[in-house]
């Protein structure tokens, strides 16, 4: 398993050129349009990921999926850890989460929270039927960040 520093370190390098990205069109658009981008992108990227992890997989199968996806992660991410897993939802929690910790140490927790706010976005292109619901965010805030997918009937 690798600790939470150690993936910050690899997170900071995966996320360095992304972050001066976002930084440019913060500084080169207007406040309220950049992070309506950075969120636009953050959305795609979410669902692509799950879209090829889902890929071929039927509907009623995706919270399942989802489930072993996520209880293979809890092995290799000690801050993450399952809830809830029914046939109809799945639930997680986080205590950190490393791309926020870059962030927020690079100077940009914005971007971290625009992350935060695309996983409803994402969940919709996912699956029209998916929906993601929260109550806790670590980037705003909260000791601890949850999520919950809910397949609607």
């Amino acid at each position: 398993m690798i600790d939470c520093e150690e993936r910050t370190k690899l997170v900071k390098e995966q996320l360095r050129l992304a972050i001066y990205f976002a930084r440019e069109f913060i500084d080169e658009l207007d406040k309220e349009k950049a992070p309506e981008i950075i969120e636009r992108v953050w959305i795609k990227y979410g669902a692509d990921n799950w879209k090829d992890r889902l890929a071929g997989i039927p509907p009623e199968d995706i919270i399942k999926t989802m489930r072993e996806w996520f209880k293979a992660q809890v092995k290799i991410r000690s801050e993450i850890r399952v809830i809830e897993a029914t046939p109809e939802r799945m639930s997680i929690e986080s205590t950190q989460y490393p791309q926020y910790d870059v962030c927020k140490e690079m100077g940009v927790p914005e971007i971290y929270q625009k992350y935060c706010d695309s996983d409803y976005g994402a969940a919709a292109l996912m699956h029209p039927k998916l929906k993601m619901a929260r109550d806790k965010e670590l980037a705003y805030g909260a000791t601890t960040c949850n999520h919950s997918w809910i397949m609607e009937k």
